[in-house]
């Protein structure tokens, strides 16, 4: 376990809450994800208790890569300090999501140094984890109609790993046993692409305060609920939280779906994605389900500092 996060691990242990009740709900989920990282285990036969699942994800590495593992292990405990701390506050979802992106540069300056020195061990060489992000809300009631309010960009250049840039557009949304999404919302999203885009749902009941899960557009029952409601004029349709778990923690989908083909829009480097962005937020023909995006875009560079400057247009310029 790493020791700067083991308050927050051992908060989750203590309350049950964070993957505690997504492994509890289905036990097999976690197992066969532990089972694929880590062949010692074997999903048939391993004991099912809860507890020891989320100690594993805890205390060892599952990630093939030690590195990725520990970004893995910084958006765990970005996720937990959020939902103990700041969904007790009921706040809306733009705030909601400002304080968890926060939270997750937090939890990555934590581990700079020791992600440097355990690069120095496997590489020969410093290597550099970082986060920064930029916010793209230009206000007013753009996100109420046209969705996403979250962009997260993801960079991976390690010696032993294939350099890879994927961008995700995720639309945040408060549940509590049930919710309504809104058709035209999640039609915009589809328009985009099912697959590079999805739903972050923040669960505000107090009894379970699931970590952040992520379900995509994709998602058979998400996507059956959907078409199903097409047949009546109401302009939203009802999810529950037990179909919101069939999806994953963001943490786990980052690393487990997103770092694949699965999931995500791939691009040739930093600047093109955050190119992608810029270019959905000046969308002119707005009213044709195209996406504003307008919202906060998250950018992890996993292998390489972030840098950035001020350009003439009073803009940034980001790059690695």
């Amino acid at each position: 376990m790493i020791q700067k996060f083991q308050d927050e691990f051992f908060w989750m242990m203590r309350e049950l809450k964070g993957y505690y009740p997504w492994v509890n709900g289905d036990a097999y989920r976690l197992r066969k994800i532990l089972y694929n990282r880590h062949h010692r285990m074997c999903p048939e036969c391993y004991d099912s208790n809860t507890r020891d699942l989320v100690r594993l994800l805890t205390n060892e590495v599952i990630y093939e890569n030690e590195l990725i593992d520990m970004f893995f292990k910084a958006l765990m405990r970005a996720e937990i300090r959020f939902i103990s701390r700041y969904i007790p506050q009921r706040s809306n979802e733009e705030r909601l999501t400002g304080n968890l992106v926060s939270e997750i540069d937090n939890s990555i300056y934590l581990v700079k140094d020791e992600f440097k020195e355990l690069s120095m061990k496997r590489y020969r060489e410093a290597r550099e984890i970082d986060f920064f992000y930029t916010d793209m809300s230009k206000g007013g009631k753009v996100e109420k109609d046209t969705g996403a309010d979250l962009g997260f960009i993801l960079l991976i250049d390690l010696p032993d790993y294939p350099v890879t840039v994927k961008s995700l557009i995720l639309q945040a949304k408060k549940i509590n046993h049930t919710t309504q999404i809104d058709k035209a919302q999640y039609r915009t999203l589809k328009n985009i692409n099912d697959t590079n885009c999805a739903y972050l749902f923040y669960d505000m009941d107090f009894r379970t305060l699931t970590s952040p899960m992520v379900l995509t557009i994709d998602d058979y029952d998400f996507k059956n609920k959907f078409e199903k409601s097409e047949e009546s004029k109401t302009d939203s349709f009802s999810i529950e939280f037990t179909d919101v778990c069939d999806g994953n923690p963001l943490s786990l989908f980052i690393i487990l779906c997103l770092l694949n083909n699965e999931y995500g829009k791939k691009h040739n480097s930093m600047t093109d994605a955050m190119s992608f962005f810029s270019d959905l937020l000046y969308k002119e023909n707005r009213k044709q389900n195209y996406l504003d995006f307008n919202g906060r875009v998250g950018l992890v560079s996993v292998g390489k500092k972030i840098q950035y400057n001020i350009n003439n247009d009073g803009g940034l310029n980001i790059s690695v």
